[in-house]
Parts: structure tokens; C-alpha cells; sequence
């Protein structure tokens, strides 16, 4: 797979190619129109509080939806294998990683493999900067950013530190006007010019 290449601004390491409120606002229409084959999704506070057994009725539909459309999905999480695989056994995603080590990418582009895809064939859907984004750039994926669905974390120092670097990251890209919220539910992913 193709490395993401940055520009001289360290911060290109860090950008999402869209930023908005929840999972729920992916216009997966759009995503099939730019060519999108694979959905890598994280699991912990982005589809679900890290804390949370079973996934919604709001979850389900949604990964209903991707696949409906003919895009693979992946679910990919850091948490233990108890966690996430009883977590997906109500999900039919077509691929799950459990203690993935993101932003490590060796564990999570071994399983991507399978599907035979390029890097712009898929987008990585995350709430963090470090452990989502980074990786998908490094990766050479888009990569869609969205709001954590709780404030709160594991209690273990990774985890804090993690969530310190995430809100310096952002403060960072917020003042250098790179991040901006589309709280739009219409939009979705925003204009498809975006991804050109």
C-alpha cells in the first residue's frame, strides 16, 4: 500500500478529509459515488460508548445501510477480543480486528488485504486524531472524523494521554482553520469536490 505523504506543516499528518458530528451523518450515497469499496470503522466512542454491550438500533441501521449499498465494512478496535467480538455478533460487518494497536498499521492493513482494495477505495471512520486519522493518512485512506459519543475514557494512562494529544491536535487545527465542523445532515460528507 501507497504511504500518505505530508506536506511541510506537520499538522497534514493529523487532517480528516471530513469532520462532522456522528456516524450517523455518513451519506453513504456519496461514499459509493467517489468509489469508496471498504468502511473501516472504529468502535469505541464513535459508534458506541466504550462501555456500552450491544450496539443500538441506530448502529445496526447504519451498518445495515453501508452494506446494503455493496461497501465492505470493517470494524476495528484497540479493546480486547471479549469486547469487540461480542459487541459485532449483532453487527454482520464483513471483517473485525480486535487489540488492532492503532495507530500501529502492520495488524490492520495484514487484515485489509484480503479485500484486494487501493488505499482510495477506503475510508477509515474515527473519533480520534492519533489512533484514526493519523493512521488512515499513513495509510494513504480518507479518513472522516467525527465527535466522540461520550467524554468519558478508560482510566489507564494510555488512554489519558491519547485524549490530551487529541485536544491539543485540535485546538492546533482549529486555529489554523484546517477543521471545520458540517453539522449538516444533508450534506453528509459534505461536497464530493472535497475528495478530488
Amino acid at each position: 500500500m501507497k504511504r500518505y505523504r505530508a506536506k511541510s506543516n506537520w499538522l497534514n499528518y493529523f487532517r480528516p478529509t471530513i469532520f462532522i458530528k456522528s456516524f450517523s451523518d455518513v451519506n453513504v450515497f456519496l461514499l459509493k459515488k467517489i468509489g469508496i469499496k471498504l468502511l473501516v470503522c472504529d468502535l469505541d466512542n464513535t459508534l458506541s460508548p466504550h462501555f456500552t454491550r450491544w450496539p443500538n438500533k441506530k448502529v445496526i441501521d447504519f451498518c445495515k445501510q453501508v452494506q446494503d449499498s455493496g461497501i465492505k465494512l470493517a470494524i476495528v478496535s484497540n479493546n480486547s477480543k471479549r469486547r469487540v467480538l461480542t459487541y459485532t455478533s449483532r453487527l454482520n460487518s464483513d471483517i473485525v480486528v480486535y487489540n488492532a494497536k492503532k495507530p500501529l498499521k502492520r495488524k490492520i492493513v495484514k487484515a485489509l488485504m484480503r479485500f484486494d482494495y487501493q488505499p482510495n477505495e477506503m475510508i477509515f471512520l474515527g473519533d480520534q486524531f492519533i489512533t484514526d486519522i493519523w493512521l488512515a493518512n499513513r495509510i494513504g485512506c480518507k479518513s472522516i472524523l467525527v465527535l466522540p459519543v461520550t467524554d468519558q475514557s478508560n482510566n489507564d494512562s494510555s488512554s489519558k494521554l491519547i485524549k490530551f494529544l487529541d485536544k491539543y491536535i485540535y485546538k492546533k487545527l482549529e486555529y489554523g482553520n484546517y477543521l471545520k465542523l458540517d453539522y449538516s445532515r444533508e450534506k453528509g460528507l459534505g461536497d464530493e469536490h472535497q475528495f478530488i
